[in-house]
């Protein structure tokens, strides 16, 4: 091993690529972004953490409305993920429409599921931690879906669909 630069270094480690989705279906206030920064924290009761800088949209609806969706990238929402949910902000566009992606209310959660999503994680709020420049968010998983396809990883600044 060799010493190297911190930053550097982080980019080494494999994320999941998914798009954590807020609010409400049947409102039509719901947004969605892309998350790399997400892992399983707990396991009873089953728990996801995802980091969210404070000023997204997003983070605002989680606090909100409590709830919250992550859905794991297939390679059928990488360019959903990349282009739309990942640079455009849904304060000022419906991200779900311009990206062209089907989604649903969640079962027991009233956010957007990804029909497309490898994996779709239904979550109840927890708790928030100030981390940096990023806040924490831990969510109870309280429904899950699997979808099928090829979940999709984000790593060396480029996204890598894992073969199942």
């Amino acid at each position: 091993m060799e010493e190297r630069d911190v930053f550097e270094a982080l980019e080494l480690v494999p994320h999941p690529l998914t798009i954590v989705c807020s609010g409400d279906v049947e409102s039509g206030r719901i947004n969605g972004m892309t998350a790399a920064w997400v892992s399983r924290v707990s396991w009873d009761p089953p728990m996801l953490a995802v980091a969210i800088a404070p000023e997204r949209y997003t983070l605002e609806l989680i606090k909100e409305f409590r709830e919250f969706t992550v859905n794991v990238v297939s390679p059928s929402l990488v360019r959903a993920a990349m282009e739309v949910f990942g640079m455009l902000s849904g304060r000022s566009v419906n991200k779900f429409e311009r990206a062209g992606v089907r989604y649903r209310r969640g079962r027991r959660v009233r956010a957007p599921i990804l029909e497309e999503a490898h994996a779709a994680f239904e979550c109840v709020l927890e708790a928030m931690y100030g981390a940096g420049d990023h806040v924490i968010v831990v969510g109870r998983v309280v429904n899950a879906w699997i979808g099928g396809l090829n979940p999709v990883i984000w790593y060396r600044e480029s996204t890598h669909e894992l073969r199942t």
